[in-house]
């Protein structure tokens, strides 16, 4: 639903959502939702993803979709397994906010720990070594591509504008980089993750 409320936010009412997967269930945080009109639409007033994934494959030329993934795969996993060849027909490009690491001996890649690999691992894999077998292009941006941009980025932008949009992604940022530091501080994240990192 929040995909759903940001869309008509910015004018683009018409764009289809569906309701994906859970994946790995995450608490819930109110900062993550705290947009206007974000309890308009109900999850049950959405078409299920997997209902909405194939009824776009079916309808679109051949390699002319991006698939996008910032989150659990378990979907895009689902259809890879249960219509192959359509998948692979349709599919120009997977973009995924995720991350690898080269297994050299085997020649493959390989899920690294990044969050939305996490959320279902054995998706997330799935997905990589469909695209690696059948030469479909991915574009993935892992943790390392983040660019040390200010704190205050998001948050400039918002005051110098009036979208809600804008002022939810401050807000969001804020309190989520706030609780990360939380974390950080009481040992809750891994090893990698030090304060010279933050």
């Amino acid at each position: 639903t929040l995909a759903r409320c940001i869309l008509n936010h910015i004018h683009l009412d018409q764009v289809p959502v569906g309701v994906g997967s859970v994946g790995v269930a995450v608490p819930r945080r109110g900062y993550e939702f705290n947009i206007k009109n974000y309890d308009a639409t109900e999850a049950s007033d959405l078409e299920a993803g997997p209902d909405l994934f194939m009824r776009v494959l079916n309808s679109s030329r051949p390699k002319s979709l991006t698939v996008l993934c910032i989150s659990s795969m378990r979907d895009l996993a689902d259809a890879m397994d249960a219509r192959p060849e359509l998948v692979e027909a349709k599919l120009e490009c997977v973009a995924i906010m995720g991350g690898v690491n080269v297994d050299v001996a085997r020649e493959r890649l390989v899920a690294d720990s990044s969050q939305n690999n996490a959320f279902d691992a054995e998706a997330a894999q799935a997905v990589y070594d469909f695209c690696w077998d059948r030469g479909i292009p991915m574009r993935i941006v892992s943790r390392d591509a983040v660019p040390m941009l200010p704190m205050q980025l998001a948050r400039s932008f918002a005051d110098r504008t009036a979208c809600p949009v804008m002022a939810y992604l401050a807000d969001a940022q804020l309190h989520g980089l706030t609780g990360l530091w939380a974390k950080l501080c009481s040992g809750e994240l891994p090893e990698r993750c030090s304060k010279q990192w933050y």
